[in-house]
């Protein structure tokens, strides 16, 4: 098994973003990411694909080996194309990133898990 076909078993929960590098730095590992370039979707008209600048996002996701794993995903915001809109949005990506959440959906459901038992 290749390196690339391990870090994509491995972060399989992730597959919904474009990973760009995994660093190990010890006690954590980093994962740099990105937001495919599709359209994403302005909440008030419909698909956006007009960029109006990047930020970064840093989420805490489920350990490997027992070490702290810390995804960086740069997320786009859009401009809504509709004349008389222009609101502009963050690009949300459902099942991994959350609204406002400081942890990835997964790393969600398992301390969920824990908590329950």
């Amino acid at each position: 098994m290749g390196v690339n076909a391990l870090v994509q078993t491995v972060f399989s929960g992730l597959s919904s973003l474009v990973m760009e590098d995994v660093v190990d730095e010890g006690e954590r590992i980093v994962v740099r990411a990105r937001t495919p370039l599709d359209s994403a979707v302005c909440p008030v008209w419909g698909l956006s694909g007009r960029v109006h600048g990047y930020h970064w996002r840093t989420v805490a996701d489920v350990p490997v080996d027992g070490r702290r794993v810390v995804v960086c995903v740069r997320v786009r915001r859009l401009v809504c194309p509709t004349r008389g809109c222009r609101h502009t949005f963050r690009e949300q990506v459902p099942g991994v990133l959350e609204r406002y959440q400081r942890r990835t959906a997964r790393l969600t459901r398992q301390v969920k898990a824990v908590v329950k038992e």
